[in-house]
């Protein structure tokens, strides 16, 4: 995207605040959001906030934030208008890439939900905020959701005594509760995977329009994508089509398709139909796709898997962790030393084996929630190390942690796996205040590739190893 129009959007918020707790609670949720605010007051009704790099691996991430690697920076001003509590919200970037700048203010809006009553969309910078009125709807429709869910629990504080009445009960026969509940985790996974069948069963017939357009589509892509070396050149654009025919499919299950009154009771089909449409798709069209993503990121790749290799063989778990400037307290060493430093008790193992996965996931949703999953393992194993007395808090202090879960891994192609998932989040519009743990990732891969310095004097902590196996060849030689 070019530089020349960047994105900005006016929205309306209601909101039940006085003005200086509306404006303390915009600038709580810059800082929530890691970034710094530059320029303003609570007295003022605007302010300036931005996304700067301190050290070493923050300044060579800004990359993600601008390709000239510049900080991107905001401004939010603030029209209070005296009907009821509406108030006009402008956000407006000041400098930065336009994709990350889109996908920052989307977030930061997205965000605003949690202390607004309604927001509607005013005014738009052209080319941007396509879906965004759309998954504010169904944010505020969650909220409500969550509400009515809290107010249900409080209803039942007063039945707590009759639980506890219980409790022996459900003590003497544990054994049966323990397989009513596998028994009941088992009926829901039945009754997605019947869902999804009934669904493509529908997706596989030609004579229904869904299945007709769908089978049109997949025909056309692998056509027009057949060439490799020509058509890798015009990526992402392959995925965004995936995405809009997902979602043409998915607005005729909900709007037109008649799903019979066995189905209409229990809504399976109608929650799964998103999710069953686009794992039907990447079936058919996935190991094409993947071709395209890795012939785009070939180079990158080589790079990155030669950066890899050499730093795994000049340094030491520990010199890694030392290098990335990781704390003491968060590198859970204490199990991999007392077990003589064994591949088996690497640090934060099951976190790598996470990231492993996604090369054996075959849709991009499905890779997103392994990396997902990735970032919770990290930051239940800091919270087992330690019994529980620390917890990440900070994105400084997870991002090192990641670098060296890169380091570790053994993905053949990780760039192509990466953006590919990238380019789906950009288009499917989902789940972006998680999608932080690709940036993460893909702040890895750059940093592995082009950050890490190697300098003469890093041979100097390894000489005492070198030396050790100079005298081995040379026994060996004797013999």
């Amino acid at each position: 995207m070019s530089n020349t129009n960047l994105p900005w959007i006016l929205i309306s918020i209601e909101i039940t605040l006085n003005d200086t707790e509306m404006k303390l609670k915009m600038m709580e949720l810059v800082k929530l959001m890691g970034m710094s605010i530059i320029d303003g007051s609570i007295k003022d009704n605007s302010f300036q906030f931005s996304k700067r790099q301190k050290n070493l691996i923050k300044n060579f991430c800004s990359t993600m934030f601008n390709r000239k690697g510049e900080s991107s920076e905001f401004q939010i001003v603030i029209q209070f208008v005296k009907d009821k509590y509406n108030r006009l919200v402008e956000i407006r970037s000041l400098k930065g890439n336009n994709y990350i700048n889109e996908f920052t203010i989307c977030t930061y809006i997205k965000k605003c939900i949690s202390f607004s009553k309604s927001m509607k969309i005013e005014r738009v910078c052209p080319g941007y905020f396509i879906n965004l009125e759309a998954e504010l709807s169904r944010d505020f429709e969650e909220k409500e959701k969550n509400e009515i869910n809290k107010n249900n629990k409080k209803k039942n504080v007063n039945n707590v005594n009759a639980i506890l009445n219980n409790s022996q009960k459900n003590i003497i026969n544990g054994t049966n509760t323990y397989i009513e509940e596998n028994i009941s985790m088992l009926e829901s996974i039945n009754k997605q995977a019947t869902s999804f069948y009934e669904i493509y069963k529908i997706l596989s017939q030609e004579n229904y329009s869904v299945g007709k357009d769908l089978a049109i589509f997949i025909s056309e892509f692998k056509i027009k994508n057949e060439n490799i070396d020509k058509s890798y050149q015009k990526l992402p654009e392959q995925m965004k089509d995936i995405i809009n025919i997902r979602n043409k499919c998915d607005n005729t299950f909900s709007n037109y398709f008649n799903m019979g009154k066995e189905f209409k009771k229990s809504e399976n089909i109608q929650k799964n139909s998103k999710i069953a449409i686009e794992k039907f798709i990447f079936n058919k069209v996935y190991y094409q796709l993947y071709d395209l993503y890795k012939k785009r990121y070939e180079k990158e790749n080589e790079l990155y898997l030669q950066k890899k290799k050499k730093i795994n063989e000049k340094y030491t778990i520990k010199q890694i962790m030392e290098y990335l400037e990781i704390r003491p307290k968060f590198r859970c060493l204490e199990e991999y030393e007392s077990f003589n430093e064994s591949q088996l008790c690497l640090p934060f193992k099951s976190t790598i084996d996470y990231i492993n996965k996604i090369e054996y996931e075959q849709n991009p949703k499905s890779k997103f929630d392994t990396l997902i999953e990735a970032g919770l393992e990290l930051r239940n194993t800091i919270l087992g190390c330690h019994g529980g007395k620390n917890e990440l808090n900070s994105m400084d202090d997870e991002l090192p942690i990641f670098i060296y879960c890169s380091t570790q891994t053994n993905i053949k192609n990780a760039p192509a796996e990466y953006h590919m998932v990238e380019d789906y989040l950009h288009f499917a519009s989902s789940e972006l205040d998680e999608s932080k743990v690709v940036t993460n990732v893909m702040s890895s891969i750059l940093f592995i590739s082009n950050g890490w310095e190697f300098k003469d004097n890093d041979n100097e902590n390894e000489n005492g190893e070198n030396n050790k196996d100079i005298m081995i060849d040379d026994e060996e030689k004797k013999e």
